[in-house]
C-alpha cells in the first residue's frame, strides 16, 4: 500500500470520527480506559503484594544472602571463626553489614496462672547481637509491645506474637497470652534450663515462630565462642548483583552453604506464582472485554455504513483503504483509552495509595508496577484493537458493490 493510500485511509478515519456519534465514541473510550485501568490496577496491587512479601522476608528473616554451616563432605553444626569470615565478606563492594545467628531448639514453658502448671511449646530460639541485627534486618520495627533487647541482656527474651497468643494472628498453638514482663522457662535440647523475662513482643505476621535471646546468652547455653549457625549478609544490590555477591562469598567460603533470598522464599514461592497467574488471568480478561467492545462497535458502524462503503468502492476507492480507515479508527480509540487509563493510574491512584497505603498483616500495601508488564499491557490492548478493527471491516468491505449500495 502506497503512502497516498495510507494518507487517504487516515483522512477517511478522521472524518468518520469527527462526524460520528460523539456519545458513542466517548462511551467506547471510557470502556477501553476502564479495561486498561482494571488491568493496571489489579496487576499493580498483586505486584505490590508480591514486592511487599519479598521485602518482608528479606527484612525480617534472610536479608539478601544467608550463609549456613558446612554441609559437604561432612555436616557441621557451626561456622567457626565467624568474626574473621564476616570481616572478609564486608570487604566485598556493595556489602552493607553482616550479623550472625545461633539457632537453638527447646521447649518454651509458661505458667499463666502462677500455680506451677506450665504450658509447653517446642520452638526455635535464635541468639543474636541486638545492635548488629538492626543493621541487617528490620525486626526491631515490628515491635508490638515492650523494648528491643540490649547486648548484655542475659535474662531477657524477645517473644513471637504468634507464640505468645492473643494478638489475632494464626498459629497452630500458642502459650495462651504471654505479655511483656511475664516469665517463661526454656528447656534447651542440651538439657540446660533457663528462666527469662519477656522484654518485648514482635509482630510475627509471616510465621517465624521464633524467640530471640542475645549472643552472649546463646554462647553461655551452648558453651561455645566466636561461632555461628548462620551469617546474614545485607548488600546494596544496585552496586553488586545478587549472583555476583553469591559468587564472591563462595570464593571466600567455598565449603559453606550460601543461599540468596530468592532460594529462601520457600513456601512463599508457590503463593507468589499464584499471584502471577491471577494477574495474568485478569489482564487477559480485560484485553478480551476491550476487544469484544471494539469489535462490536466497529462491526455495527460498518454495517450502518455499508451503502457508504459501496459508494466509495464504486468511485474507485480500494477496499484496502476502506479497511485501513476502520483500523485507524480502532487504533485511535485504543490509544485514547490507554492514555486516559495510564494517566489515571500513575498520576492519581498510585500517588494516592503511596500517601494512604492499605494496611495488611505484614506491612503497608500500595500499587507497584514494572515497565515490562505495563508496556506489555499497552501493547496487547493496541494489537487486539488492531484486529478488532480489521476483522469486521474486512468482512463488510469485501462484499459486492451493488448489493451494498442498493441494500
Amino acid at each position: 500500500m502506497t503512502y497516498k493510500e495510507i494518507k487517504t485511509a487516515a483522512f477517511l478515519a478522521y472524518k468518520t470520527i469527527l462526524r460520528g456519534n460523539r456519545s458513542t465514541s466517548t462511551l467506547l473510550i471510557f470502556v477501553l480506559s476502564l479495561s486498561f485501568l482494571n488491568m493496571l490496577f489489579i496487576s499493580g496491587m498483586l505486584f505490590g503484594l508480591q514486592r511487599l512479601m519479598i521485602d518482608t522476608v528479606i527484612d525480617v528473616f534472610s536479608s539478601q544472602v544467608m550463609i549456613s554451616a558446612q554441609q559437604e563432605p561432612r555436616v557441621k553444626s557451626y561456622i567457626p571463626n565467624q568474626d574473621d569470615l564476616r570481616s572478609q565478606i564486608q570487604t566485598i563492594p556493595g556489602v552493607i553489614a553482616t550479623s550472625r545467628h545461633y539457632l537453638l531448639a527447646g521447649s518454651i514453658g509458661f505458667d499463666k496462672l502462677h500455680n506451677g502448671v506450665y504450658k509447653h511449646i517446642s520452638g526455635a530460639i535464635v541468639g543474636f547481637d541486638p545492635e548488629e541485627e538492626k543493621k541487617v534486618l528490620s525486626l526491631d520495627k515490628f515491635l508490638l509491645d515492650g523494648q528491643w533487647l540490649e547486648k548484655n541482656d542475659r535474662d531477657k527474651i524477645l517473644f513471637s506474637s504468634a507464640l505468645a497468643g492473643g494478638y489475632d494472628l494464626f498459629a497452630p498453638s500458642d502459650l495462651g497470652g504471654v505479655r511483656v514482663g511475664d516469665e517463661v522457662r526454656i528447656t534447651y535440647s542440651n538439657g540446660t534450663v533457663r528462666q527469662y523475662h519477656v522484654k518485648g513482643i514482635y509482630n510475627d505476621a509471616i510465621g517465624l515462630f521464633e524467640t530471640f535471646i542475645t549472643t552472649n546468652e546463646a554462647e553461655s547455653v551452648l558453651s561455645t565462642n566466636d561461632e555461628a549457625t548462620q551469617i546474614l549478609v545485607k548488600a546494596d544490590l544496585n552496586r553488586v548483583p545478587l549472583e555476583k555477591l553469591v559468587e564472591q562469598i563462595e570464593q571466600i567460603a567455598p565449603k559453606l552453604k550460601i543461599q540468596p533470598y530468592t532460594v529462601l522464599l520457600g513456601s512463599f514461592k508457590s503463593f507468589l506464582d499464584a499471584l502471577n497467574l491471577i494477574a495474568g488471568i485478569v489482564s487477559a480478561i480485560s484485553v478480551l472485554v476491550a476487544a469484544i467492545t471494539m469489535f462490536s462497535l466497529i462491526y455495527v458502524n460498518a454495517i450502518n455504513k455499508r451503502r457508504q462503503i459501496g459508494i466509495m468502492k464504486a468511485i474507485g476507492i480500494k477496499k484496502e483503504i476502506v479497511i485501513l480507515s476502520y483500523v485507524f479508527q480502532s487504533l485511535f480509540y485504543a490509544v485514547c483509552g490507554v492514555a486516559i487509563g495510564y494517566l489515571f493510574v500513575f498520576y492519581i491512584l498510585t500517588p494516592l495509595l503511596v500517601a494512604y497505603p492499605i494496611d495488611v498483616v505484614f506491612g503497608k500495601l500500595s500499587l507497584a508496577h514494572d515497565d515490562v508488564t505495563t508496556f506489555a499491557g499497552m501493547g496487547s490492548l493496541v494489537v487486539t484493537s488492531f484486529f478488532a478493527g480489521l476483522v469486521p471491516s474486512w468482512g463488510i468491505a469485501k462484499g459486492d458493490i451493488l448489493k451494498a449500495i442498493f441494500r
